[in-house]
């Protein structure tokens, strides 16, 4: 590569969570639909890092496998396939899982808003 050339390649979206433990048992990609959430998502594990982190570590071994009250599928037509995470101290994570490739992208994290946010339709 000469001086003059520049790699332009886009930054990860790819989730993660700082200090989390090394684990073997993840089966599951999880990504942020943007930059946006992605912000959002390090916010989140700045001001809640022990909920941020069982968050991760739910959702990377099983995405679509429920807790009551915790993780769970959204109801209604315009979240059909969607999932919620309650991250706690008011706080969602609202995500799509793609069971056959195990990735599961994150269109909302944040505070509880007053309606579910739909997702958008590229997902």
């Amino acid at each position: 590569m000469t001086g003059e050339e520049t790699d332009h390649a886009e930054p990860s979206l790819d989730l993660k969570v700082p200090q989390a433990p090394e684990s073997s048992e993840a089966a599951w990609t999880l990504v942020a639909r943007n930059r946006n959430v992605l912000k959002a998502w390090d916010s989140l594990c700045r001001n809640t890092l022990e909920d941020a982190q069982r968050c991760y570590a739910w959702l990377s071994r099983d995405a679509m496998r429920r807790i009551p009250r915790r993780c769970y599928p959204l109801k209604g037509r315009a979240q059909a396939g969607c999932w919620g995470y309650e991250i706690g101290s008011g706080n969602r994570v609202y995500y799509k899982p793609d069971e056959q490739h195990k990735k599961a992208v994150v269109y909302y994290a944040g505070p509880h808003p007053n309606t579910i946010p739909t997702p958008p339709k590229d997902l």
